[in-house]
């Protein structure tokens, strides 16, 4: 994270609520185009965050928690692309590159599996998310932030492990399956588990393939397009595709997809404030 960035702790959901207040993270204003996003990141849901509250209230509480964290994780990517096309630029016209960035370069190869000198696969993968599919599929995976495994394991993607010590066993795992929910230490470190997942996995090069094609033509990324190429996310397959696509237009999440961070870290009670 940037130097001053907030990491916020709460206890409870009627904390969060507080905190998010004190944030003025307003959606409508958001969605409008017309404010960024407060740059604050929730470590972790309250463990309470499954009990009832009205719909429209845990909705907005869910958008404003889970959004930052999906735009703090594309800012990093695009981070790492923007020194990637430095590099590759630099090769272009000097054929030399420091051993710094060829160091760098060969652990960004190595994290996004792919060899060093294979710019075009590299400039594929090392790319920011659709905000619009992100947090459609923080919802359907999370149940809006209720699901044990995102309140106790700050799991908001469903993603997999096969091991059950890394992670939490689904009441509904069928018999012979081996596979675990795999947890995390943060929803920050879930959100980035979900964006190098798209990126590099080959069940997502669809994914990867469309996106490039809208990046070629300027244009902006269409999150309701970019979920048709989902389907190997779940073995419900194009009804898990139609699932996503429904609570885009349900929820208006395409309004999101230009939401951009605010530059400059919110004030916060330092009581609210993780020390590291």
């Amino acid at each position: 994270m940037e130097i001053g960035d907030p990491i916020i702790e709460v206890a409870s959901a009627a904390a969060l609520g507080r905190t998010l207040g004190e944030a003025e993270c307003d959606l409508k204003s958001i969605r409008r185009g017309s404010a960024r996003v407060p740059r604050f990141f929730v470590e972790s849901l309250p463990a309470d965050f499954d009990k009832r509250m009205a719909v429209d209230k845990r909705k907005r509480m869910f958008i404003r928690t889970v959004l930052p964290l999906i735009l703090k994780a594309n800012e990093e990517v695009l981070a790492e692309r923007r020194r990637l096309v430095s590099i590759e630029e630099q090769l272009s016209s000097s054929h030399y590159i420091h051993p710094i960035d060829l160091f760098w370069l060969e652990q960004l190869a190595e994290k996004y599996r792919v060899s060093p000198d294979d710019f075009a696969t590299l400039l594929r993968r090392v790319d920011a998310v659709s905000p619009t599919v992100a947090l459609a599929q923080s919802i359907e995976e999370s149940g809006w932030g209720r699901s044990r495994f995102a309140r106790l394991g700050n799991a908001l993607f469903g993603q997999r492990v096969w091991s059950e010590s890394g992670g939490f066993v689904p009441e509904e795992r069928a018999e012979g399956e081996t596979f675990a929910v795999r947890a995390f230490d943060s929803l920050l470190d879930s959100v980035r588990g979900y964006v190098l997942n798209l990126n590099r996995h080959y069940a997502y090069a669809d994914f990867r393939h469309m996106r490039a094609q809208m990046r070629a033509n300027a244009t902006e990324l269409d999150g309701g397009r970019l979920s048709e190429t989902l389907v190997n996310y779940s073995e419900r397959r194009w009804g898990y595709v139609e699932a996503i696509r429904k609570l885009i237009a349900s929820n208006r999440l395409e309004q999101f997809e230009n939401a951009r961070l605010a530059t400059e870290p919110v004030a916060m009670d330092d009581t609210l404030v993780a020390s590291r």
